[in-house]
């Protein structure tokens, strides 16, 4: 039997086909790494699983064989001709979409059921990727994401970290990370410059925000962690542009110091910001 980078190999031979780096095309060739998706996927036989981003139909047809039912979507032309190729794509529990993920209306297509999600996220737009499936996360019950190892770290980061800003307070609002694997550059072809990270997110039955809250917490992380190095005081003062006084009263208020700095804030922190934030007087002077 061939091993998935003779395959990869064979298919660049027979085909005009390329990896383009714009698309971050680098498919996952190694066995083991595959093996640790499938079991953070936890599948049972009623699973029903989306796929983003299939490639060449490694991990595709593994879910194929396991689930009752995958939904793939895929940007690239030539790739999603050659995924129909496949003797298991005629499975009729395999749907596959042509589509950009960012632009796909994805809910639309899918039965309203709880789907577990799967994907190697393009690293130039995984943070984009991963808001949009958080807006979409009354349709899945846990993410199995391939992430440059970066992104990772920031999705996982704690409070008084670096790498600690938006995207790991929303992700720790819409659920938590309960698994972890490393993946070096040599488990892909062609091999990327970066290291990457698989994650487990198990979300959450409901988000720690009210969805009537939510437009408020994204604005205040824009405001916060647009200038990161700033207080809360004047981040809150330029944003709000109320008397910084009025400011620090409401701080004081919410039992946070305004000298304080956004990336020492816990996600909990931020959660009752924004709460008392959508009911005070101050939004209504915000332009």
């Amino acid at each position: 039997m061939p091993t998935l980078y003779q395959e990869v190999r064979a298919a660049l031979r027979d085909s005009v086909f390329r990896p383009q780096k714009s698309r971050g095309q680098n498919f996952l060739v190694h066995e083991r790494v595959i093996e640790s998706i499938i079991r953070l996927l936890d599948i049972k036989a009623e699973d029903r699983i989306v796929e983003i981003g299939p490639g060449l139909g490694f991990l595709t047809r593994r879910l194929v064989q396991k689930a009752a039912e995958v939904w793939a979507v895929e940007i690239d032309h030539a790739l999603v001709e050659r995924l129909r190729r496949n003797s298991w794509a005629a499975a009729p529990s395999f749907h596959l979409i042509h589509g950009d993920i960012l632009a796909v209306p994805l809910t639309d297509k899918l039965p309203a059921v709880k789907f577990k999600l799967a994907g190697n996220l393009p690293y130039s737009i995984a943070t984009a990727v991963l808001f949009r499936i958080f807006d979409w996360r009354a349709s899945f019950s846990s993410l199995v994401l391939m992430v440059q190892k970066e992104v990772a770290d920031r999705i996982a980061a704690a409070p008084g970290t670096k790498d600690y800003g938006t995207l790991s307070v929303w992700s720790q609002v819409n659920g938590r990370v309960t698994d972890r694997i490393a993946v070096s550059p040599e488990a892909f072809f062609p091999r990327p410059k970066v290291h990457s990270a698989v994650l487990k997110i198990e979300l959450f039955g409901e988000p720690l925000i009210a969805p009537e809250n939510e437009a408020v917490l994204r604005r205040l992380l824009r405001a916060v962690f647009d200038q990161r190095r700033k207080t809360l005081s004047n981040n809150l003062t330029a944003w709000l542009q109320r008397a910084r006084a009025d400011i620090d009263d409401f701080l004081r208020g919410c039992g946070i110091d305004p000298r304080r700095r956004g990336e020492t804030l816990s996600v909990d922190e931020y959660v009752r910001l924004a709460v008392v934030l959508s009911r005070s007087t101050l939004l209504k002077a915000e332009r």
